[in-house]
């Protein structure tokens, strides 16, 4: 085979494994949840339902904290974070540590989703494959994007949103010629699982009515309820990560989690789980379940429907909890539940002042739409997953509204999604700056150079003119005297040619120390990235294009060209595209 045939050839595998992945961990909550469940005599008891979490997330915390421990990478920041830093390479034991870890976590209850651990697994799967046949860090790149594809794609039997998850989501730059791998792929996975899964597990939606323009005003006030519930999720969802990480060890993030989460499904038992089922049942049916105590003796229209509010806003924090208690799971599913859920309050909400013929199914997928686009900064892929479950397009005009709208607000609130906003605080890793996500690719540490010669505060002009003819360098580090090095200058060769061509001055020049010669100059540190170093080089003098780089406590590590940054970044560019 030629180099493209092997690459495509690769791209098909990677995109069937990734979807035996997916429908393995599919099958694996289905399972779980009939032995558990649907064939336990306590199934359908809800303090049942609301214990068993406990079970599932605290085995998941156990794997994750004891069997994999510092190979495992939680959550779609952490990919972007291995394309950026570790030139997209994961580790093995992610091809199936997420499979078990998720599975027990949402197959108990746990009430967060599938989606992220799915894609985490074929991103996996495309990264150690590229790695086993010796691909470069582009094809390998594409290896990862063919099998987050494929992951989106087996969950959703939606090819095309699979494609535009791995784009606008973790931001993975492909060329166009990347496109037909990147289909196969995809396609790959949706028929895998469709022949394999059916439509039982997948998320499909058959009673959609078609748009009628005269229900405008609904879908542009979903729109903006949309955006302003994903600002809500967002602020929520970083409170509660941040109370949690305060916590000192992982036995206590499980109780507290886990334990707060019980308390949520036995007063809103719909928050249970993915609530993929709960959502398909909703849509066709428009009738919401009595099986909570708190509803459970009323028909009074008005008080179920802000029971249904309740579970919405509730469904944020148990989500949390179930990922800060240390299970696994995204926000992929919960995301698309809540916005499931604002499109029937909406829908329900005019019914109850007398709107009889209000498009409910509609709302629902529509609002699905909304959450997606607004939480994921997903616009597109929130509009194509949500047309492809339809099994139409004739929602297309209000899905496009809606996700524009609610990404629209979101945005201006908050310039970075959730899980690309907590990559940022972490490692000031920004991918929707191109630029500086490609020098954050370059290794500070790897340009530092140290064949540079180095004098003591007071060594003299004779040793130091003597030790500069022997190099080719024209700039020189000043330490202490002590034995650590501590950086107390630098000494440009420019600076001292009135020592060396002033003759008259010669007797007085020869008690010149290093010292005397030194500047202050500004430092690099070992904790500066590229884009902070390439700030400091522009404030400069354009002649002096070297800066001495330092540790914490202030000893001298070497120094970097400008030369060498900008050539490193040019050859990064290259591999890139």
């Amino acid at each position: 085979m030629t180099e493209q045939q092997f690459l495509v050839f690769c791209c098909l595998v990677v995109g069937c494994l990734a979807s035996l992945g997916a429908i393995a961990l599919k099958l694996f909550v289905v399972n779980l949840e009939h032995f558990f469940f649907e064939n336990s005599g306590f199934g359908d008891i809800v303090w049942y339902q609301a214990l068993m979490p406990i079970l599932g997330i605290g085995l998941s915390s156990f794997l994750i904290e004891k069997l994999y421990r510092k190979n495992f990478k939680k959550g779609n920041d952490k990919i972007v974070y291995a394309i950026a830093k570790q030139s997209s390479e994961l580790p093995l034991s992610q091809c199936y540590s997420h499979i078990t870890t998720a599975g027990l976590t949402v197959g108990l209850g746990g009430s967060c989703g599938l989606e992220s651990p799915m894609v985490a697994t074929g991103a996996a799967i495309g990264s150690n494959l590229a790695r086993a046949t010796f691909l470069p860090y582009k094809e390998r790149t594409l290896l990862l994007a063919c099998g987050i594809a494929s992951g989106i794609s087996s969950a959703f039997g939606a090819p095309i949103a699979g494609i535009l998850f791995a784009l606008e989501v973790l931001m993975i730059d492909v060329s166009i010629a990347s496109f037909i791998p990147l289909l196969m792929s995809s396609a790959s996975g949706a028929l895998l699982a469709k022949v394999l899964l059916g439509d039982n597990v997948l998320l499909t939606f058959k009673t959609i009515r078609d748009f009628n323009y005269s229900n405008l005003y609904l879908y542009v006030g979903l729109g903006l309820l949309a955006g302003c519930l994903c600002l809500l999720y967002t602020r929520i969802f970083h409170w509660i990560d941040h109370k949690f990480t305060a916590m000192n060890g992982p036995v206590k993030r499980w109780l507290v989690g886990a334990l707060l989460l019980s308390v949520l499904i036995f007063f809103f038992p719909q928050i249970f789980g993915e609530g993929y089922i709960f959502i398909k049942t909703l849509a066709e049916t428009g009738q919401f379940p009595h099986n909570s105590i708190l509803i459970a003796h009323t028909n009074n229209g008005w008080l179920i429907w802000l029971f249904i509010v309740g579970v919405m806003i509730f469904k944020i924090f148990a989500t949390a909890f179930t990922i800060m208690g240390g299970g696994n799971g995204g926000s992929f599913a919960p995301s698309l539940v809540i916005g499931a859920l604002l499109g029937f309050i909406v829908g329900r909400f005019f019914q109850l002042i007398g709107y009889t013929n209000v498009p409910i199914t509609n709302l629902i997928v529509v609002g699905m739409a909304g959450m997606l686009s607004g939480l994921f900064f997903a616009p597109l892929t929130a509009i194509f997953l949500s047309a492809e479950v339809t099994n139409g397009y004739s929602l297309f005009i209000p899905l496009m509204m809606v996700a524009a709208i609610s990404f629209f607000v979101m945005k201006s609130f908050e310039p970075l999604s959730l899980e690309m906003k907590k990559l940022f605080q972490q490692s000031e890793l920004d991918p929707t700056d191109k630029d500086r996500f490609a020098l954050s690719r370059l290794e500070l540490r790897i340009l530092i150079r140290k064949d540079y010669p180095v004098f003591k505060v007071h060594t003299g002009i004779s040793e130091i003119l003597s030790s500069i003819q022997r190099s080719d360098k024209d700039v020189y580090a000043v330490v202490s005297d002590g034995d650590k090095q501590h950086l107390e200058g630098v000494i440009y060769l420019n600076d001292m040619k009135f020592i060396i061509f002033d003759d008259k001055k010669r007797e007085e020049n020869a008690k010149v120390t290093a010292g005397d010669l030194m500047t202050k100059q500004k430092t690099l540190t070992n904790k500066d990235d590229m884009h902070s170093a390439i700030h400091k080089f522009e404030k400069l003098n354009s002649a002096k294009n070297v800066l001495p780089v330092i540790n914490e406590e202030g000893v001298w590590l070497g120094f970097i060209a400008k030369s060498s940054i900008l050539d490193r970044y040019r050859s990064e560019i290259i591999k890139m595209t």
